[in-house]
């Protein structure tokens, strides 16, 4: 195999009130505690994030995609989020139906589909995205995972998903 099919990347695109696409090397990050499953690609001042939850345990199947604030209460469930500047203002969009197919290859990576449908979260304008990725190598992601633990130094301390 070569250095490319070798390497985790994630490709979205999105159209409808306006248009966009996003791709690149994304970061797979499980948090065991609220068992949730984080898939993300940032590029300057687009963003992408994915956030699944199964179940039982992490695998393969297809999770619906409802929106992000219902998700962890809803598994198996997907949330789907895409931002991006405009001329002058950020456009933020969140996923309220479809679903993410997820494949958990022989080597531990997984693999998938995203079909959804997404809001603006300021006005009416509704976008529709699609897209693949492969190959995404499972992280274990500790920074923010606990929502329960508060005794660290950073308690108040929040990930708006903002570089």
């Amino acid at each position: 195999s070569s250095p490319v099919t070798d390497k985790a990347h994630l490709e979205v695109q999105w159209n409808g009130s306006t248009g966009g696409r996003i791709g690149g090397a994304a970061v797979a990050g499980w948090c065991a505690e609220r068992r949730v499953l984080q898939i993300s690609l940032v590029q300057g001042d687009t963003g992408l994030a994915l956030a699944l939850y199964p179940d039982r345990a992490l695998g393969g199947g297809v999770y619906p995609v409802v929106d992000p604030i219902r998700a962890e209460s809803m598994a198996p469930a997907a949330g789907v989020a895409v931002r991006w500047l405009a001329q002058t203002t950020v456009q933020g969009f969140q996923g309220d139906s479809g679903r993410v197919s997820l494949e958990r290859g022989a080597t531990g990576r997984l693999s998938g589909q995203v079909h959804a449908r997404a809001r603006s979260v300021v006005d009416t304008q509704r976008i529709r995205l699609s897209g693949t990725f492969r190959d995404l190598i499972v992280v274990q992601d500790t920074l923010g995972c606990d929502p329960a633990d508060t005794t660290d130094e950073d308690a108040g301390f929040e990930d708006t998903g903002v570089d």
